[in-house]
């Protein structure tokens, strides 16, 4: 995705968006800017401009989750440092995430998709630094 996102995800994310506030937090301010632009929606930047902001902790994270304004993450790929910024807050949210969420598999949003794309299973995925993932979180995920 790169910061982007294809018009097919972006349909997934408003389809099954369930009456939350924003349409989806991402790494950067830029990728955040570009699906903005794109998709007419809100977008969270977790991480600022650059990927050392920490203006996403835990905490934050869990209540946007718990009050029902935030259901999909993108963690790896996108602008603004990688999975996460690298800091000990950023690493402690997509910890997290990874351990809670339920990965969106390529194929559910997208009909040009190989069987080699992810597995749909949070433990099992790896947001490598060229790849990113979407995951979907509920109230329940939120403990």
């Amino acid at each position: 995705m790169g910061g982007g996102a294809s018009s097919e995800l972006i349909a997934y994310l408003k389809k099954h968006r369930d009456g939350a506030k924003w349409l989806l937090a991402v790494s950067g301010s830029q990728g955040a800017a570009q699906l903005i632009v794109s998709s007419g929606e809100p977008v969270i930047s977790m991480w600022g401009w650059s990927g050392s902001d920490k203006a996403m902790t835990l905490a934050r994270l869990k209540e946007l989750v718990k009050d029902g304004e935030l259901h999909y993450v993108q963690l790896g790929g996108g602008m603004g440092g990688g999975p996460g910024g690298g800091s000990a807050v950023s690493s402690e949210v997509t910890a997290w995430v990874w351990k809670h969420g339920t990965a969106v598999r390529e194929s559910d949003y997208s009909k040009s998709t190989n069987s080699a794309s992810s597995s749909g299973s949070a433990s099992g995925s790896s947001a490598q630094s060229n790849q990113s993932a979407i995951y979907r979180l509920d109230a329940s995920d939120v403990s």
